[in-house]
């Protein structure tokens, strides 16, 4: 397999495998983050929230777009390309949804709460 087909095909599931992760890495800081929020008042909770959903809206653009780039430069059955990267918007459009309302609820509570 070429580097060529290598991005395309991890691109295509970016939203598969990217989202999840960010947002693994969100719940993490979520378990930290609130501290701060409570002695700083910087809603960092939020921010790194409302970044993680950016970052998982790019990458269910990513997978978006990538079969339509393979399919305007060759022939043939692409069901798997868009397939997979049905699959992965779908995915990454969930993992997105769950950032935006944990950026929310950061952004309604404190980090003081007990």
């Amino acid at each position: 397999m070429n580097a060529s087909k290598l991005l395309t095909h991890l691109s295509i599931w970016a939203g598969l495998w990217f989202a999840p992760l960010v947002w693994a890495a969100n719940m993490q800081l979520g378990q930290i983050l609130p501290y701060v929020d409570c002695r700083s008042q910087s809603h960092a909770s939020a921010i790194t929230s409302f970044i993680g959903a950016a970052l998982t809206t790019a990458s269910a653009l990513s997978s978006w777009l990538s079969p339509r780039r393979v399919i305007g430069k060759t022939d043939g059955n692409h069901g798997n390309a868009d397939f997979g990267s049905t699959v992965s918007t779908l995915s990454a459009g969930l993992f997105t949804f769950a950032l935006l309302m944990q950026g929310l609820a950061a952004m309604v509570l404190t980090g003081c709460e007990k």
